[in-house]
């Protein structure tokens, strides 16, 4: 029987990442799940702060402002000094800035044939494929990585979702090609259950962050449901939401 080798800082959490460490291959890529306000944004940002020094870090987000993000990984400890891409931040400039335009000029009466004489053009410019551009992007690395996508509900409100599969696809090659490894979070409840399904065999780890409220109090835990080639290293891990983020519920942190 193969045992298991060194443990990796994946999550920074020795239960998970003794489970996870020496069975995942060299390079993959995983899909954190949870419900909203489970946490897992908060999860994936400790991703990040526990990469090797050396490794670069690549962190989009389509759901926080870059001051938000960058206050997080400070106030929990977490090295800033990432590469990080505000897909948020893109789609406003280049999306709901222009719907933004054409209301006011409806406003003011302006009709919608002269509106689409000088906005259709600049939209047309303007407009992104935020799939494209990951997938542009995802092929540049070409050494380990570490890389979270926070989160896939915004391309997969965006983009046909068998172009989101292919994104998902590319991102778990370049991981495998090069050694990187990856995490993007989903939150299955609001998609169509055969998209999730395939989002989730495609991953090598698939975890999801469960919360259940006790009287005033919520437990957590994070359940690992998928280990490619290992069911065995699957189970639930309690953890505690405190100062350093989400530690193991004896509060026993990695450092």
């Amino acid at each position: 029987m193969k045992t298991k080798g060194p443990t990796e800082a994946i999550f920074g959490i020795p239960e998970i990442d003794s489970q996870l460490g020496g069975v995942l291959p060299k390079g993959w890529a995983g899909i954190l799940t949870g419900a909203p306000g489970s946490g897992i944004e908060l999860l994936a940002k400790q991703f990040t702060g526990f990469a090797p020094e050396k490794v670069p870090v690549y962190y989009y987000t389509t759901i926080e402002r870059t001051e938000d993000v960058l206050a997080a990984l400070r106030g929990f400890g977490w090295k800033e000094n990432i590469n990080l891409v505000n897909i948020l931040e893109e789609y406003y400039d280049q999306v709901l800035s222009l719907n933004l335009e054409v209301s006011r000029f409806r406003e003011m009466g302006i009709s919608p044939e002269d509106i689409s004489q000088f906005t259709m053009k600049g939209i047309k410019e303007k407009r992104v494929n935020f799939v494209t551009r990951m997938i542009n992007d995802i092929a540049t690395l070409d050494k380990p990585f570490r890389l979270v996508v926070d989160s896939l509900d915004f391309f997969l409100e965006q983009a046909e979702a068998s172009d989101v599969i292919s994104m998902v696809r590319q991102i778990r090659y370049r991981a495998q090609r090069v050694g990187g490894r990856a995490i993007m979070t989903l939150t299955p409840q609001i998609h169509d259950n055969r998209v999730t399904g395939t989002l989730e065999t495609i991953a090598d780890v698939l975890l999801s962050l469960e919360v259940e409220e006790r009287s005033a109090n919520f437990r957590y835990a994070v359940a690992i449901e998928k280990v490619r080639n290992h069911p065995e290293s699957t189970g639930l891990i309690r953890v505690n939401v405190g100062e350093e983020g989400i530690v193991s519920a004896s509060g026993e942190g990695k450092h």
